[in-house]
């Protein structure tokens, strides 16, 4: 048996094992292209379809909090997160919106709607 042989006879257990720490639950939308008009605020809003929704893991990357920065006189946060999802969450791509809807008991609750 050859190393990568070795390797992907335990992907499936390493998969699972990833999958294991995946606390939180995440929405992964797409712009449809139509907006209709919000009742509350009475401004036209983009409408969005579901791509996904389940288990995933949501981490701030390099930094415990978003970090504020002054450019210009202006004043603004930068958050950046990585966000984990199981191999299984399929036709998720760049530019989709991604929502935060439950946090598990050991993740930043901090992160719960964004």
């Amino acid at each position: 048996m050859s190393f990568g042989d070795t390797i992907a006879a335990g992907l499936s257990e390493l998969r699972s094992y990833a999958e294991e720490l995946m606390r939180d639950t995440i929405r992964v939308e797409r712009a449809t292209g139509t907006q209709s008009m919000d009742p509350d605020t009475l401004e036209m809003v983009d409408d969005y379809e579901l791509v996904h929704e389940g288990k995933g893991r949501v981490q701030r990357s390099g930094q415990l909090s978003p970090h504020e920065s002054v450019a210009g006189e202006v004043e603004f946060g930068v958050n950046a997160l990585m966000v984990q999802l199981p191999l299984s969450a399929s036709g998720i791509k760049k530019g989709h919106r991604v929502t935060v809807t439950a946090v598990g008991a050991v993740s930043d609750p901090d992160l719960l709607g964004l």
